[in-house]
């Protein structure tokens, strides 16, 4: 370790002190939730010019310049328009980001302007040495580097602190299944709720760990310890320690305690398979899914077991950007936290959308380890106002996100369909059959000839699966419901792009069950 990752790491670990130091109250999160709220136009003007226009050669001021955008000109906007308005204007004028643009795959390209850019470029200049550094899972593109701070965390634990209010978890029994250090997920979310003495009682872990992560965590028990908070070390449990999840959820609820799980949505649906298989009975739990969709196969096979599921969103670049809070138009629906982001969709004023739009993001807070300013992430969704009577719709967050997914498309022979409308189809034929949600997966590689091959990979615990007629049921649904799927359907078959296969669905690096893997050649 070289003498200035020493210097940082020393400051991080120095850090924590203050940090636990302070004890957040619900009546504090709320105060700083409002406040940040009322200040919203403010907070984004002084973003802008600090970390926008204050950086001159940034790929963001170049942007701005090239659209004719000053600093009087944004800030006339947002007066007239709101930030919403505003960005949506900017958006229109070419201001916004690709992912392969953010994640700097591709030089930024406009009519008159080229611009090479590294991922150092969208770093907040306000993210001191002292930093927890962490990455992207690289699911979807190449890893992206992101530095949080003390202070980060904190306006986080605001957000994570109403969220616990809303669904009633004061006193409630608490685990995680996320993987221990290296990854980032579980110590993310283990040091936000200690900021507001609600540490889990259990983590279980996908990970064993590395001698250096175990380390940070015994410092991390220490200092904690001393501020009255058990910090639980984590338990190596992987896929198929799932019953062990499973049976600490039914003692909690045997004892007649309140019980949450923060896990990946994949993994909760395992503990429930797991519950299932063994007879244990989880009818009551509370499980606060992430990392991954919570489509409406895998929210109706938790319901059916009377396990209560709320989706959370969180992104590395951004941290949490909403959660659902139980009382939104659909079980998928989450507030969008407007007191750290501002989010517009990629569809241009004027136009109806056909579907799902790609969401754009920009960071209100200086303390977020990127900066975004209508940069694309990845997912695609629907985005509407509402008015809520939970805390989050007292407070004055009313903008909703429904159907979060991944922009990911299929494509093969030159045919291109959303990920999402593949999913449907086989999930209704993989349930018809006794599958859950998480027993199938899709597979895009490429066989010797360079051909995109598209496999749909079911798990040999399908009881009932119509193997012959797998494929020929899932294009002739295409052709009855997709648009464009008929022509779809018509070249797939003739190219023999879709096939079947008998063979458990594969986690990325990041333990996440996602609908489409991306295998490397020769697989």
């Amino acid at each position: 370790m070289g003498w200035e990752r020493l210097r940082q790491q020393t400051g991080l670990a120095l850090g924590l002190f203050s940090y636990l130091g302070r004890p957040l109250t619900l009546a504090e999160a709320e105060a700083q939730l409002r406040q940040r709220l009322e200040r919203r136009e403010a907070r984004f003007l002084e973003m802008a010019r600090e970390l926008l226009y204050g950086r001159p050669g940034s790929p963001y001021a170049r942007l701005l310049a090239w659209a004719g955008c000053g600093p009087g000109d944004l800030g006339a906007a947002v007066r007239a328009h709101g930030v919403e308005g505003a960005l949506e204007r900017l958006r229109d004028a070419g201001v916004r980001l690709s992912l392969e643009e953010f994640k700097s795959n591709v030089p930024i390209c406009r009519a008159g302007l080229t611009v090479e850019t590294a991922p150092a470029d969208f770093d907040s200049l306000r993210v001191p040495g002292r930093s927890l550094e962490a990455s992207t899972s690289g699911s979807r593109a190449a890893r992206t580097r992101v530095l949080y701070d003390w202070q980060f965390l904190a306006e986080e634990a605001a957000n994570e602190r109403v969220l616990h209010e809303v669904h009633r978890l004061a006193g409630a029994a608490g685990a995680f299944w996320m993987p221990a250090l290296p990854s980032i997920s579980g110590i993310h979310n283990l040091l936000i709720q200690l900021k507001f003495r609600q540490p889990p009682e259990r983590w279980f872990s996908h990970l064993r760990g590395t001698p250096g992560g175990r380390l940070a965590l015994e410092y991390l028990a220490w200092v904690s310890r001393g501020h009255g908070l058990r910090v639980p070390r984590p338990r190596f449990t992987d896929a198929a320690g799932a019953v062990q999840v499973a049976a600490w959820v039914e003692r909690q609820l045997a004892a007649g305690r309140a019980c949450y799980v923060k896990a990946f949505a994949s993994s909760a649906v395992r503990v429930v398979q797991a519950a299932q298989e063994r007879g244990l009975r989880l009818a009551g739990a509370l499980f606060f899914t992430g990392g991954e969709p919570l489509t409406e196969t895998r929210r109706e096979y938790l319901a059916a077991a009377g396990v209560k599921a709320v989706p959370r969103y969180v992104t590395t670049e951004t941290g949490l950007v909403g959660a659902g809070c139980g009382s939104g138009p659909s079980p998928g629906s989450m507030h969008l936290y407007t007191d750290r982001l501002a989010l517009v969709t990629g569809t241009p004023m004027g136009q109806a959308a056909a579907g799902p739009a790609p969401f754009l993001f920009t960071t209100l807070s200086g303390h977020t380890g990127k900066v975004l300013l209508n940069a694309e992430l990845g997912d695609a969704g629907w985005v509407g106002r509402r008015r809520c009577g939970c805390r989050f719709g007292q407070l004055g967050m009313d903008l909703h996100l429904e159907g979060v997914h991944s922009t990911e498309k299929l494509t093969g022979e030159g045919m291109t369909l959303p990920v999402l409308a593949l999913h449907r189809i086989a999930a209704e034929l993989v349930r018809a059959a006794g599958g859950g949600p998480d027993d199938f997966q899709f597979w895009e590689d490429h066989d010797e000839r360079g051909l995109v091959r598209l496999t749909v990979a079911v798990s040999l615990r399908v009881p009932r699966l119509d193997e012959p007629g797998f494929v020929p049921a899932v294009l002739r649904r295409l052709r009855q419901g997709a648009e464009g799927g008929g022509i779809v359907a018509d070249f797939w078959e003739q190219a023999g792009t879709l096939r079947l296969v008998r063979a458990e669905p594969e986690a990325s690096a990041g333990f996440k069950l996602l609908p489409l893997l991306r295998r490397s050649p020769g697989r």
